[in-house]
């Protein structure tokens, strides 16, 4: 592993932050392929959000995660990011998202700004992972230039799905580890989307 290849972070400071995550046991198996009543799931779970968030200043509720791509093999397991413009508005939506059926886990493996919650579906089956942070933090514009940059090219996309195979494939594996083997994929992947959001990609 190389100076830099975990972004801003040093490797103490990854291994620091991933020590703190807590997430539950769950099969990291794939599905072959993208289920196509992920993009329904989303709204349909978007509108659910914000119907229990109305009244708080949300900036944003965004698919993200491998579900939101195109062509992208994943868990059945939705990461959605709700973004807040006041801090205190943050707090608050843990109480809300409790009452819809998800249960906080702490600090996201995403940032240590982001606090997730999950709902996971009867015997196992589709899941909800609800990421919340504040509409500033640089994350929440990375994790939506990631998502688009994928979506723009599929030689990149290719790339990153035959990785998940592989990393998915370790026997015995947990799900923060299987995350954790990803991260300098992702960074470098981050940063060429970062790089073309900038030169007006995606715009």
């Amino acid at each position: 592993m190389q100076p830099g290849e975990l972004g801003a972070e040093s490797v103490e400071q990854f291994v620091r932050r991933y020590s703190r995550v807590r997430a539950p046991t769950l099969d990291l198996n794939l599905r072959s392929g993208c289920d196509p009543t992920w993009p329904q799931a989303f709204d349909d779970e978007k509108q659910r959000l914000l119907a229990a968030l109305a009244g708080e200043d949300v900036a944003g509720v965004e698919h993200i995660g491998s579900t939101s791509i195109p062509q992208m093999a994943s868990k059945d397991i939705l990461d959605i990011v709700v973004a807040m413009r006041e801090p205190a508005a943050i707090e608050r939506a843990a109480a809300t998202l409790a009452g819809l059926g998800y249960r906080a886990h702490g600090e996201s493996p995403i940032d240590a700004g982001f606090s997730w919650h999950w709902r996971i579906g009867p015997d196992g089956g589709r899941s909800f992972v609800v990421h919340t942070c504040a509409a500033d933090n640089p994350r929440f514009a990375e994790v939506r230039n990631f998502r688009d940059f994928l979506r723009a090219f599929p030689h990149e996309r290719q790339r990153y799905v035959e990785l998940k195979r592989e990393l998915a494939a370790v026997p015995g594996q947990t799900w923060l580890e299987y995350s954790a083997l990803k991260k300098i994929l992702v960074v470098r992947i981050t940063a060429r989307a970062n790089a073309w959001r900038a030169a007006g990609g995606g715009v």
